[in-house]
């Protein structure tokens, strides 16, 4: 899985890189299926079918290029839409939530953080030049995934789950970063996200928590690990000066004289991410006030409406 990562960035043939996604598919299944488990062959065949359709139009598109002169300008189009299939990013998006819910903590951050490399690499590199309308579908599936991420995120009661659609706000902001002259941010963004999931996975595993009011009746977790979760959450949410909000400004400042319209709907998709990662703290604030009172302990802390009060002025900051 490894070295099939490595290569596919490092390849300057098509081939070559289409044969090492499919080795990467194929060593990453056999980790899913580890346990034997029901879910975990549930979501290794989910994973394959999902793989499968994008290979598949992977190497339509390489069949595109054998074809007629007519057919030649859309080989990007083809090359585009499988990448995102492999994603898992929206419009096609619908298997990878399914697939992390019901896989171990390990796995999910493999597949939210590892398994996107080689896809990214090959979507960045391989449609510059970028065309008009090569740039106008990319802009329009990164808007998709940031507002598809942050509403479809808003109901989930599945950590899991938060954190896949969160994963496709973030993936409509390095998409966003890929059709400028500096495509190398895309990577430093996604570098950045991979080294702020991956502790914040440790800890859910640690806390053995799945769904959010897990969170409530955690009553032995030690603190460092409430205080570090608290921190990722609130850096996922891009909420400055924390880290994920450097690489957010750096894509927005890019956005200024470009497209209001997509400025303000990666915005949105990422105030409504602040808004459910707030909520997740939220709860894991009351259970420290929760653990507070059930040990007598008289240590003053903030109540709870002022904790919503802080939450939503920091929100309005980052409108402003």
């Amino acid at each position: 899985m490894l070295s099939s990562t490595i290569i596919t960035i490092s390849s300057t043939n098509i081939l070559i890189i289409w044969l090492c996604l499919e080795l990467n598919l194929f060593s990453f299944i056999p980790l899913l299926l580890k346990d034997s488990l029901n879910n975990e062959i549930e979501a290794s065949l989910f994973y394959f079918l999902a793989q499968t359709l994008g290979s598949t139009l992977f190497l339509l598109r390489n069949t595109i290029l054998l074809a007629t002169h007519i057919l030649n300008r859309y080989y990007k189009i083809a090359l585009i839409m499988s990448i995102i299939i492999k994603l898992g990013a929206a419009p096609c998006h619908h298997w990878y939530p399914m697939t992390i819910k019901i896989i171990r903590w390990v796995n999910c951050f493999i597949l939210s953080g590892w398994q996107k490399l080689a896809p990214i690499f090959t979507i960045i590199y391989w449609t510059i030049p970028n065309t008009k309308k090569i740039v106008t579908l990319i802009l329009l599936i990164s808007s998709i995934n940031a507002i598809t991420g942050g509403i479809m995120g808003l109901n989930q009661v599945s950590l899991k789950k938060i954190i896949a659609y969160s994963s496709i706000t973030h993936i409509g902001w390095i998409l966003r970063r890929s059709t400028t002259n500096s495509p190398h941010l895309s990577i430093i963004y996604l570098s950045i996200y991979i080294l702020i999931v991956m502790p914040l996975f440790i800890s859910f595993k640690n806390m053995n928590s799945n769904k959010v009011h897990d969170l409530w009746y955690k009553q032995n977790t030690p603190k460092h690990i409430t205080i570090l979760t608290s921190i990722i959450l609130i850096s996922l949410a891009g909420l400055p000066p924390i880290t994920d909000f450097i690489p957010k400004l750096l894509i927005l400042s890019t956005l200024v004289n470009y497209s209001s319209a997509l400025m303000v709907l990666l915005i949105a998709g990422s105030l409504i991410n602040l808004f459910f990662y707030l909520n997740i703290r939220l709860n894991i604030l009351t259970n420290n006030q929760q653990e507070l009172t059930n040990n007598n302990k008289k240590i003053s802390i903030i109540p709870i409406n002022t904790a919503i009060a802080l939450n939503l002025l920091r929100a309005l900051f980052v409108v402003l």
